[in-house]
């Protein structure tokens, strides 16, 4: 598994704005190939934002890169690979 993580800065009155474009970029991702889901995280505190894809494989992230470029404001990004996977129990 491959994970995409893009990290934003945002002044307080553009994190929604930013977090809007977010879930849009992350709804036409979610479609693609090999997608298998992701999380936008956000500290309205200090204005951070992060953006991460989950990926069967790397060639499925990376055909997925255009989607990520057209969006309207691009964030730091790293590309790794996921070394551990430990999934909740139910309550």
């Amino acid at each position: 598994m491959f994970a995409r993580v893009e990290a934003f800065h945002a002044d307080p009155d553009e994190i929604d704005d930013l977090v809007t474009g977010q879930h849009h970029t992350v709804g036409l991702v979610r479609t693609m190939n090999g997608n298998m889901g992701g999380y936008v995280l956000v500290d309205r505190e200090s204005g951070h934002v992060m953006n991460i894809t989950f990926w069967q494989n790397d060639d499925d992230r990376a055909a997925a890169e255009g989607e990520f470029e057209a969006s309207p404001k691009r964030g730091h990004v790293g590309r790794y690979a996921v070394a551990m996977q430990e999934a909740l129990r139910p309550a």
